[in-house]
């Protein structure tokens, strides 16, 4: 008779993570070089049988598919999925979180241009999570102010919607804009409850502006979002997206 495994200690001292969570990742194009910054800091600074890994390959390079095969070989707790054809984040996005459905209580999403930097990180959000069980999602808090009609046109028709008007404040030109305040893109912690409530992604979006929006979609249902930023680096490789709109910090009341 095959005995279980004991539990990690972490996994009892901080029952509300439900251990093991899901860590999801999504690598595109020629940037082996990030893909491979970012497994070797997660799995240096991450007891592998504290999370999953999914990983979404969007049209990625030789290298970096070999890359994540070795270490899907190597750990055995890596998902892959790819697409010798990009198709764009949001599309995979949402065949990482359903295909099949994540079942962890949370989901964590990085960037593959984000990397980790001690290792304590996963203690110390599983500690925010159990201290603050009110919050549904953690991250780098920002804020970003539109003006576009389009996008308050484009939140209430979503089923996510409950009639809230959008925050308002005055953007860096100083013009009165909608403020939008969200956990950034780069790395995120979610209840994966949340995420089936708001079928997310939104099946609209494509490639961008989809965190600010999310971020919306929480305000629109008064859940709470909580800064948290310890042990992990975002947004520190050059962009490759040069012209998407800035955030500022927070802001608004």
């Amino acid at each position: 008779m095959k005995h279980r495994p004991a539990p990690h200690a972490l996994a009892i001292a901080l029952p509300t993570t439900g251990f093991p969570v899901s860590v999801c990742v999504l690598a595109y194009g020629r940037n082996c070089a990030l893909a491979e910054r970012f497994l070797t800091s997660l799995y240096t600074f991450t007891d592998p049988r504290l999370f999953t890994l999914r990983a979404g390959l969007n049209e990625v390079e030789d290298a970096t598919r070999e890359l994540f095969h070795g270490y899907a070989a190597r750990f055995g707790n890596i998902t892959l999925f790819e697409a010798r054809k990009n198709i764009f984040k949001y599309p995979m996005m949402r065949r990482m979180f359903y295909s099949p459905p994540i079942t962890t209580a949370w989901t964590i999403w990085c960037d593959d241009d984000s990397h980790f930097t001690r290792p304590d990180w996963l203690q110390r959000l599983a500690l925010k999570i159990e201290s603050s069980p009110q919050v549904s999602m953690w991250g780098r808090i920002c804020v970003l102010f539109r003006r576009d009609q389009f996008i308050v046109d484009w939140i209430k028709a979503a089923k996510w919607y409950r009639g809230r008007r959008c925050l308002r404040g005055r953007d860096q030109a100083g013009h009165m804009a909608n403020g939008f305040r969200f956990a950034t893109g780069g790395f995120w912690a979610i209840r994966t409850s949340i995420l089936r409530q708001f079928d997310w992604p939104d099946r609209r979006l494509v490639h961008v502006t989809g965190d600010f929006l999310l971020g919306e979609a929480l305000r629109q249902n008064r859940l709470r979002t909580g800064l948290f930023n310890y042990g992990v680096e975002i947004n520190d490789a050059p962009r490759r997206n040069g012209g998407a709109p800035e955030a500022r910090p927070p802001g608004l009341n």
